[in-house]
């Protein structure tokens, strides 16, 4: 196993020079291309200059820059030297920015674009031409050097700031690219998810680059754009949040019920031919997505296993997996075609879990052990409150299922009613989102039950949440029945695109629009 980053990605930077590495689409068809060699190139004139500007093993390295080449080469070059990778994530405010700079503290801030007010920045320039400019240091990072340190607020606030080494990062990349969906120079994945996001830095960036392939970069993150870029670049593998697959999922079901009698029959044979087949069967559904899936992942929060099933009955190759930023940060994949479509699949090679503590239906915390777990965080204090003899404390409660990990939800959501039932928001959020009418739908505590807050498109939003509300309340418990709700156009979130759920509770008493 490589000893670090650089080493894990200079191998595959010189064993494929020729090919493509990243390629930015841009207007009217345009596209900006990078090889392997190049991007080798430009990570070592970077690393000879973060030299001279005195960086050495050990410091904190900000990087402001969309994803892309200018990105990637910079954390090379930051590895190379030894140093640590601190994401700042372009999403955030000036104020937010700040903050988060303030608390990294890195020792230098690379921007790509505008350096936002901060200070002790340097733009970042990929070079027209490069000579040999190698390191002129001899330092190696040791595989339990810190590798990159990550700002995460999460979405209920409390910011923590994660510690992982070369070790923890490389040792999810290699058993990520061991499972049953083999990767290589063919594949080309499209990147959707800020690379300050512990997701996309390993599933996005250091997997394709481990494995030679190539990295699609869309012009803006817009449905549109996502659908052209699959089918013009022959896209192979996407990492996305479940919002993404839902929406796909909406759009399909919206075009099939336009579709004639002939879809309908041809649809209802797809699902009753066995999955071996389906893939050959559904070309006309493949080619319309660019003919060249192999696997859709989806990762960040829980999808529904509805989403999973519609996709499965049409043949399409989308899987879920369960992760977090301590952990480097995949624990658990789904393998194609498992049957256990609520389950995150089982845990990868070298990674252990365990419930803790479980109830009389098996649920319990997750604790997960392996050599993908942090370093620690920061704060030593933080550390300890969820770090126990090696195994680190998720706070997701969870159930395992023939070795496999179905997610039930937040511990420190977990809404316990006055008749002593336990509530669990995430799957109340699952059952509201299969209505169509509902854009996405945030579940909190109110008064010792549960309220919620529903994004709808205008017009006449209070009469179709009043029916979203009543069709949801026929279909489950009483003690699960939403009787209070506010209705906005959109969620807040955070600067990762998650919904931030601290902010729930003064959004819903500003918009509460009914009340029992």
């Amino acid at each position: 196993m490589a000893d670090n980053l650089w080493s894990l990605t200079h191998e595959a930077l010189q064993r494929y020079p020729q090919q493509l590495c990243w390629v930015r689409r841009q207007s009217k068809g345009r596209r900006e291309q990078y090889t392997y060699t190049q991007i080798d190139a430009y990570a070592r004139h970077l690393a000879r200059r973060l030299h001279d500007c005195g960086i050495r093993a050990g410091d904190r390295v900000g990087i402001l820059s969309p994803n892309g080449p200018e990105w990637g080469a910079t954390a090379l070059a930051c590895w190379k030297l030894g140093a640590v990778v601190a994401p700042l994530h372009t999403g955030n405010s000036d104020e937010e920015l700040s903050i988060q700079a303030q608390a990294l503290a890195p020792k230098l801030i690379l921007y790509q674009g505008e350096h936002r007010g901060l200070k002790n920045t340097e733009s970042i320039e990929l070079a027209d031409t490069l000579a040999d400019s190698e390191n002129p240091s001899d330092f190696s990072p040791r595989a339990n050097d810190e590798a990159v340190r990550i700002y995460t607020s999460g979405s209920t606030g409390n910011p923590k700031m994660v510690r992982l080494s070369h070790s923890n990062i490389i040792s999810n990349v290699l058993a990520s690219s061991n499972i049953d969906i083999p990767i290589g120079p063919r594949d080309r994945f499209l990147s959707l998810l800020p690379l300050s996001h512990a997701m996309e830095l390993t599933g996005g960036m250091l997997l394709p680059l481990h494995c030679g392939a190539t990295i699609v970069l869309p012009r803006v993150l817009a449905a549109n754009e996502i659908i052209e870029a699959l089918v013009e670049e022959k896209i192979t593998m996407v990492i996305a949040v479940p919002r993404l697959f839902r929406n796909i999922m909406l759009n399909m079901q919206k075009r099939f019920s336009d579709g004639g009698a002939g879809l309908r029959i041809y649809l209802a044979l797809l699902r009753k031919t066995p999955l071996s087949l389906r893939r050959h069967l559904n070309w006309p559904i493949r080619h319309k997505l660019g003919g060249k899936i192999t696997c859709w992942l989806s990762g960040g929060s829980r999808l529904d296993p509805k989403i999973g099933e519609f996709f499965r009955d049409i043949g399409l190759p989308l899987i879920q997996g369960y992760g977090l930023t301590e952990c480097s940060p995949v624990v658990s994949v789904q393998r194609q075609n498992d049957p256990l479509l609520e389950s995150v699949g089982e845990p990868l090679p070298g990674v252990r879990v365990r419930i803790n503590d479980p109830d009389a239906t098996g649920a319990g915390e997750l604790w997960v052990s392996g050599p993908n777990v942090m370093l620690g965080y920061v704060d030593e204090e933080q550390t300890r409150e969820c770090m126990d003899s090696g195994w680190y404390k998720t706070g997701d409660i969870a159930r395992l299922v023939d070795g496999k990990i179905v997610i039930t939800g937040r511990s420190k959501r977990l809404i316990v009613t006055e008749a002593g039932k336990n509530v669990y928001p995430e799957d109340l959020e699952v059952l509201l989102e299969r209505d169509s009418t509902l854009k996405e739908a945030g579940v909190i505590e109110v008064d010792l039950r549960p309220a919620a807050v529903l994004a709808i498109d205008p017009p006449e939003q209070e009469a179709k949440a009043k029916r979203v509300i009543r069709d949801f309340n026929g279909r489950v418990s009483s003690h699960n029945h939403i009787v209070r709700y506010a209705v906005v156009e959109e969620l807040p979130r955070t600067p990762l695109g998650k919904v931030s759920l601290k902010d729930l509770p003064a959004i819903f008493d500003q918009f509460e629009i009914h009340k029992n």
